[in-house]
């Protein structure tokens, strides 16, 4: 019998759509070609702020019903998936401050602050030098004020991945390795293939990331996305805990619940290259000095780097093709894809069991660009 749906990636959006299509008792199976959380969804700074982050309000604003989702369905996943599985997700409610070192900062703050406050269920205030060195000591006295965000979280990510697999695995998704190399109808039927075999599904989802731009071949339809690099550095700072994402022109910083100061991060348009550089560590670290001066004691306990899938117009994929109205696409959430990944499985599911949208995706249409 063919599976109901075949997803095809085993990221953030992936694992997200197997699992509430399992849950309305749809048979689902996943098909990764490396290991769960291998890429950008295991490796990311995992924050949570349908507001913007680190400073990037315009980042966020097209996609902001999605990011409302996506934050109440992380507080679900912080009390269904930890109960289920007993896998701590870290999942956690901190403030933001995003640093203002400029006077033409200082106009594009206040305007922020103003459509901030307009959003249910935040606190959001500008903050002088002096009030915003109250709030953080550590950060950098060369600041002309701050914007304070109160209502936002971050989760560990590569926990987040665990839980989500092994929350798939006990309601029956079945999880397999493999290079899938075509996805084309056969009938009434569509079938994936593998350099191994064959998989055959009523619906598939494509939710491939930055290698999303290979199924343009396999579909007859264009699929215009690309790999964004982002480098991210963990650090034993001793005496220095940041206990809210301090944030600046998209670099970020906050001390997690492992006790490391997280910072980041890079934006490259290098390919897929995916290696961690020291020039890519030296950019992270200098505009985490600018942030966070001070920091000469500290030393670097771990660096990485992983590849962000990017549209062309740098809003998300999501919803069928016109070409065939059970192959669904899911990806281009660019550094957003831990507070995007899981309301874009929860509207993929939606989709597939036909019910009503939660949202409206008209402008994310993978048709747009065909």
């Amino acid at each position: 019998m063919p599976y109901d749906v075949c997803i095809v990636g085993g990221g953030v959006v992936g694992l997200s759509s197997a699992y509430f299509l399992a849950k309305l008792g749809l048979s689902v199976n996943i098909i990764e070609k490396d290991s769960i959380g291998s890429h950008a969804s295991g490796f990311a700074y995992g924050s949570l702020s349908p507001l913007g982050e680190a400073g990037h309000a315009e980042d966020i604003l097209p996609e902001l019903e999605i990011a409302r989702m996506g934050m109440d369905i992380h507080a679900l996943f912080a009390e269904e998936l930890v109960e289920n599985t007993g896998i701590q997700t870290d999942h956690r409610f901190r403030p933001a401050l995003d640093l203002i070192f400029t006077e033409g900062e200082v106009v594009n703050a206040k305007e922020q602050v103003e459509w901030r406050t307009d959003e249910k269920g935040y606190k959001v205030e500008w903050l002088t030098r002096e009030e915003a060195l109250k709030t953080i000591p550590h950060i950098s006295k060369e600041i002309l004020g701050a914007v304070y965000t109160e209502g936002v979280a971050d989760v560990e990510p590569y926990k987040l991945m665990l839980a989500l697999t092994q929350g798939c695995e006990l309601l029956g998704v079945d999880i397999n390795h493999g290079n899938v190399v075509n996805v084309g109808r056969e009938g009434s039927d569509i079938q994936i293939k593998t350099e191994s075999g064959v998989t055959t599904c009523k619906n598939v989802v494509l939710a491939m990331g930055p290698w999303m731009g290979g199924t343009s071949d396999w579909l007859g339809f264009n699929v215009p996305i690309k790999p964004l690099k982002g480098q991210i550095i963990r650090l034993n700072a001793p005496n220095v805990e940041i206990n809210c994402s301090v944030g600046w022109k998209g670099n970020y910083a906050c001390t997690k619940p492992d006790g490391l100061l997280w910072a980041g991060t890079t934006e490259e348009d290098v390919g897929f290259n995916d290696i961690p550089t020291p020039s890519g560590r030296d950019q992270v670290i200098e505009a985490l000095d600018k942030m966070i001066p001070n920091l000469d004691e500290a030393t670097l306990v771990q660096h990485t780097a992983c590849l962000r899938p990017l549209p062309l117009d740098g809003k998300i994929i999501l919803g069928p093709i016109s070409t065939d109205q059970n192959i669904f696409l899911a990806t281009g959430t660019g550094r957003k894809g831990i507070l995007l990944g899981p309301a874009m499985g929860n509207i993929i599911s939606q989709l597939i069991t036909g019910q009503k949208l939660e949202v409206d995706i008209t402008s994310f249409s993978p048709n747009r660009f065909n």
